[in-house]
């Protein structure tokens, strides 16, 4: 009896023994894999990083008129492609009327109408003195 039972406790010790043996090589490999998840995520960061600063380099103003300059043929406009009334537009449809108002974003439409508030606030003003 004792023989079997020394036999029975032998066995159970190696199979547990192999059991956290088992155990250890699996924790291992997964510490591994959380590493170079880890790993990743870092270079992945840097990445975007290194991209978010070559896009900000990328859309500063200066860098797109430059780059809209040499590959667009792009100029900025002069000031005597400025109109100030837009009904002089060549090939404009018949009938559509621009209203000077509020809402026309003309730097020219913008003066004429502070300019006549200006006349009619003069004028309220010389009919009330």
């Amino acid at each position: 009896m004792r023989k079997t039972l020394t036999i029975f406790a032998a066995a159970t010790a190696i199979a547990s023994g192999a059991a956290v043996l088992q155990l250890k090589i699996t924790v291992q490999n997964k510490v591994d894999n959380v590493k170079e998840i880890a790993r990743q995520i870092k270079q992945d960061r840097e990445a975007i990083r290194v991209l978010e600063a070559e896009w900000a380099y990328l859309t500063t103003p200066q860098v797109l008129q430059d780059r809209s300059i040499r590959f667009l043929a792009l100029m900025p406009p002069r000031a005597k492609q400025i109109i100030a009334d837009p009904s002089l537009i060549p090939f404009r449809p018949k009938g559509l009327e621009v209203e000077a108002g509020e809402g026309v974003l003309l730097p020219a439409a913008q003066k004429e109408l502070k300019s006549s508030k200006e006349k009619k606030s003069k004028q309220t003003e010389g009919q009330t003195l």
